[in-house]
């Protein structure tokens, strides 16, 4: 585990050191308010604001918020066609996070060219209520999982005007999680890279749309 985090932190810490030499020169006029649309996906909102701190770098700040509720259904129902074995079967959630970025462009004339790398860290926190099987009878679960993660991406962001931004990314993270829960396993929710309590190594792929205000 411990090689698992390691790795990202020193390539951070390469990336930084390299960039870091170059000369910067474009300023932005504002702050950048963007919408991440994939976290949709796991009934989350994301909102991130960036900041110029040097010629050629941001800071990136990036709160998220969970909610969801479904209809209750009947739990005899859930039991024979083995509905509690789904990972992502819950049916009530609530959540944030916070992710902390910081952003370097390649190139000091990053509106014409903008590729940069940015490195950070992420928490997340989640109350899911969901149905388990516990000594053979279906049981009204609830887990508070607490994530941390590192982050290390790529992209190319289109500033357009100094008015509109457009940021397409990818790369990857780790993350640690852990799971305290009434149920009898504290695994759940851990199936795909998009688990509330996923631990592990990810891949990053998504777009960010924004106004420079």
């Amino acid at each position: 585990m411990k090689k698992i985090i390691i790795l990202p932190i020193v390539c951070i810490l390469l990336f930084s050191q390299m960039l870091s030499a170059q000369k910067d020169t474009t300023k932005i006029d504002g702050i950048i308010f963007s919408f991440v649309p994939q976290y949709l996906i796991n009934k989350g909102i994301r909102f991130d604001l960036e900041k110029q701190i040097t010629p050629r770098s941001l800071i990136q700040i990036c709160p998220q918020f969970y909610l969801s509720e479904k209809t209750e259904r009947n739990t005899s129902e859930i039991y024979y066609n083995d509905r509690y074995f789904d990972n992502n079967d819950f049916y009530k959630l609530t959540g944030y996070g916070l992710n902390i970025y910081h952003k370097i462009f390649t190139n000091p004339d990053f509106f014409s060219k903008g590729v940069y790398l940015s490195y950070g860290l992420s928490y997340s926190y989640f109350d899911i209520d969901y149905y388990d099987e516990y000594l053979n009878e279906i049981i009204n679960a609830n887990g508070k999982i607490k994530k941390y993660g590192v982050d290390l991406l790529i992209g190319y962001q289109f500033l357009l005007k100094n008015k509109l931004s457009l940021d397409i990314y990818t790369g990857f993270g780790t993350r640690l999680s852990n799971m305290d829960t009434n149920g009898p396993t504290t695994n759940r929710f851990n199936s795909t890279f998009f688990g509330y309590n996923y631990e592990g190594n990810l891949l990053h792929l998504g777009v960010r749309i924004g106004l420079i205000l």
